[in-house]
């Protein structure tokens, strides 16, 4: 009897694991479905290579601060930058190009505060011209921004990291600027971890870049949000400076500061800056009023729509239609 009783259990348990495995989200960046994800643009930076930037409008992107300055100098690039929408595959015959036509950055009043502040603000781009939907595959939309800071945060709480490289378990570390960026889109679940136990490295690393830098001030470590992948699988890496972090259906903060993140990538933590912190209040308020979102999901009906199944409706997708092989198809004959 009490042989069959710990069968019975040990069953319950395979049960219960099975369903575990196969009904929860996988830690391992995944494709979302083709256009889940329409407020996610990229563009190329002469500071840091491949930024990501999110739609908040129909023309205006967000990005990180580090992605258009320079942090060690008052000089500023003026060239023009493009940004690439509506695809999410990326390639240079994708997408919809969009120039940008003014750049607005938080206003840094003391020159050694420079460096700090630009690797910790965010960046406006204003773009020159709304995108039709009829010229994209993906319609660009914008996305809700919580920089109220009105999203309580909890330990532990899943959130959403999408955009173009995720540094594998196991993958080649080249030195210098040389690392491959994924062309597809992914998106990661991470968690949101304790500062103190899983980010501690990472904010000494940072505050001892930014004293490098000239700034001796005071270090606001409520400003950073520590997450982490918890399956140890994979995490963002270069090319992903300016990727959202989105809770509960918001955005909440930027990857923003290089010199916050692990160099070799085989940390699976990142800091994430909040884009409701303190030293952000004035400038947010003052640009909130460009903030126009057009898709307004809830985080469950966002999580549905990154996993949902559109294979099975051929009418959506034109190769299913032309690169079909029939019957005759080798011949013209009309039947």
């Amino acid at each position: 009897m009490c042989m069959e009783f710990i069968a019975h259990i040990r069953n319950t348990i395979v049960v219960v694991l099975f369903l575990a495995i196969t009904l929860c989200y996988g830690r391992e960046p995944f494709k979302p479905t083709e256009g889940s994800v329409p407020f996610l643009v990229y563009f190329a930076s002469r500071y840091r290579g491949v930024c990501v930037g999110t739609l908040l409008s129909r023309s205006l992107v967000i990005t990180a601060a580090v992605c258009v300055t320079n942090p060690t100098t008052e000089m500023h690039d003026y060239r023009s930058i493009t940004i690439v929408t509506g695809s999410s595959y990326r390639h240079p015959r994708r997408g919809i190009k969009v120039q940008v036509s003014k750049i607005v950055l938080p206003r840094i009043n003391e020159t050694y505060e420079i460096g700090y502040f630009v690797e910790k603000s965010p960046a406006f781009l204003i773009l020159y011209r709304k995108v039709p939907d009829i010229l994209t595959e993906i319609p660009p939309r914008g996305i809700k921004i919580d920089y109220k800071g009105e999203i309580p945060l909890s330990l532990h709480e899943e959130c959403l990291i999408p955009g173009w490289h995720f540094f594998y378990k196991n993958d080649k570390i080249f030195s210098g600027n040389k690392f491959l960026l994924q062309r597809n889109l992914r998106a990661q679940y991470v968690d949101i971890s304790k500062r103190s136990v899983w980010c501690e490295t990472l904010s000494l690393k940072f505050q001892q870049a930014i004293v490098n830098l000239g700034y001796t001030g005071y270090f606001d470590k409520n400003a950073c949000i520590c997450v982490r992948d918890t399956e140890r699988i994979a995490q963002p890496c270069h090319g992903m400076y300016g990727a959202p972090l989105i809770c509960q259906g918001k955005v909440v903060g930027l990857m923003m500061a290089p010199d916050a993140q692990w160099s070799n990538c085989t940390g699976f933590t990142n800091m994430i800056h909040s884009v409701s912190a303190e030293h952000l209040w004035g400038f947010m308020n003052c640009v909130s009023r460009l903030f126009d979102p057009e898709f307004n999901l809830s985080w469950e009906d966002l999580k549905n729509s990154l996993n949902e199944d559109m294979y099975g409706n051929e009418y959506d997708f034109i190769p299913a239609v032309y690169d079909k092989v029939v019957g005759s198809s080798s011949t013209s004959e009309e039947n």
